[in-house]
């Protein structure tokens, strides 16, 4: 110790030293820990909510397709049933072209309240209810009286009519960024249900020994799929408000519209003349009742490929110009293939003819999304193309059933559809253009 007056020095002990700059890591570890404990909390909730956000996405796809399933059978499954119908309730060629066309006069009559029934209700909301009054009006064909028959495929015409017009909306809005696959996905579908009807209502009606019964069947899916959107309905806000969706004038003084609504009218031509008339045509040829079914099936099923595929072509770098003229090329030769070549090739003409119809509604339904600005637009669209097409589709299969009354029961059809093919391409080779319907509603 130093002597004299000084003042002695303070000296810390090694516990004193240490004790501020332990403080200060315990602290910093602390924050470290609660940064890390956050991180996790949020890692683990953006997880759970991309995990409920696929499994979203998902239940909207099996929506989707199991809407698309229900859009063909009642369609098909008449299709195959016409001779036991036509003997069953005594009606005469006229009132059989009416029930074949009956569908398709809906189709155009019921698909512009459409777009506005879904601004009141939503999307999901509609298309549930018009699921429900699908199966309802299936069921009621169970009843074997000519009333409940025409009234049934009355109120299923009419339900298939608006469901069709929503479900390129649906896709245009949820799958912006998929538009071809997702068209194309729900293009097969359809093509699916349709050949599955075909194939698969003679069977039931032999297992049961009732035509009656084998049409009513397909109302059990039907209301399976209004179960399902109801419950999307039920977790989702109506979507697509009345003052959101465009003027139809505005529509229907644009020349491009008028090309994709002339594009889809005469496909929709073809295909209600092969859905309403082919297994009829093929048992004038000789073919019976389950050969013809299963000729039917295989064009339709065949439509899955070329479903699929042509859409997402047309996105990528194929051009839709070519596409449009391979698909229709097709599609004649395989239905003139059918009607006059040898019966022993049939299943390879209508292999070519499913081929080319696949591609042909593919690239009619794509059309309606490529060339709208928007959702809103898309609608509207839709809305006019399938009414007005369809109103014009309605007449071809009427005409068949006036046409093979006559002394050639395969002449009058065959030129009818090499009319339509050339009509046809005319009017897709405009609606493949790339351009806009109302280009001023365009969103960037």
């Amino acid at each position: 110790m130093a002597e004299g007056g000084g003042s002695n020095p303070i000296l810390l002990s090694p516990i004193d030293a240490t004790t501020v700059p332990t403080a200060s890591r315990r602290l910093e570890g602390q924050i470290m820990l609660t940064v890390r404990e956050r991180k996790t909390n949020e890692g683990q909730t953006l997880r759970g909510s991309t995990r409920a956000e696929s499994l979203l996405v998902g239940f909207v796809v099996a929506c989707v397709v199991v809407a698309a399933l229900n859009l063909r059978p009642a369609l098909t499954s008449t299709a195959t049933m016409v001779a036991e119908i036509q003997t069953s309730l005594g009606l005469g060629g006229v009132w059989i072209g009416v029930l074949t066309t009956m569908p398709v006069l809906c189709f155009g009559a019921f698909g512009p309240i459409a777009p506005f029934l879904s601004a009141k209700l939503g999307l999901e909301r509609t298309i549930a209810a018009l699921l429900m009054c699908l199966a309802a009006g299936l069921a009621l064909r169970a009843l074997p009286v000519s009333l409940a028959l025409f009234t049934g495929t009355l109120v299923a015409g009419a339900a298939i009519g608006m469901a069709g017009v929503l479900l390129p909306v649906v896709i245009r809005r949820r799958f912006p960024g998929r538009i071809g696959s997702m068209t194309g996905l729900y293009t097969m579908i359809l093509s699916i249900g349709g050949a599955s009807a075909a194939g698969l209502t003679p069977i039931i009606e032999g297992a049961w020994h009732s035509w009656t019964l084998a049409l009513a069947s397909w109302s059990a899916l039907a209301f399976a799929g209004s179960i399902m959107w109801a419950a999307l309905a039920a977790v989702e806000r109506p979507s697509i408000s009345t003052a959101s969706l465009p003027r139809f004038s505005l529509l229907v003084r644009d020349r491009l519209a008028w090309s994709v609504t002339a594009f889809m009218g005469l496909q929709a031509g073809l295909a209600f003349i092969v859905l309403g008339w082919l297994p009829t045509l093929l048992r004038d040829r000789g073919l019976d009742m389950l050969d013809a079914g299963i000729v039917t099936s295989v064009s339709i099923l065949s439509q899955t490929a070329t479903a699929l595929l042509v859409p997402s072509l047309a996105t990528r770098r194929v051009s839709a110009r070519l596409l449009v003229v391979l698909v229709l090329l097709a599609t004649c030769m395989g239905f003139l293939g059918l009607l006059y070549a040898p019966l022993a090739s049939r299943l390879l003409w209508a292999l070519v003819l499913g081929l080319g119809q696949g591609g042909l509604f593919g690239l009619a339904l794509l059309f309606v999304s490529l060339r709208s600005p928007s959702a809103e637009v898309t609608a509207m669209l839709s809305g006019m193309s399938q009414s007005f097409g369809y109103l014009g589709a309605s007449l071809c299969p009427f005409a068949v059933s006036l046409l093979r009354s006559s002394g050639d029961y395969l002449l009058g059809p065959a030129i009818m559809v090499v009319l339509i093919t050339l009509a046809c391409t005319w009017a897709g080779l405009r609606a493949a253009a790339p351009a806009y319907v109302l280009p001023h509603l365009r969103k960037d």
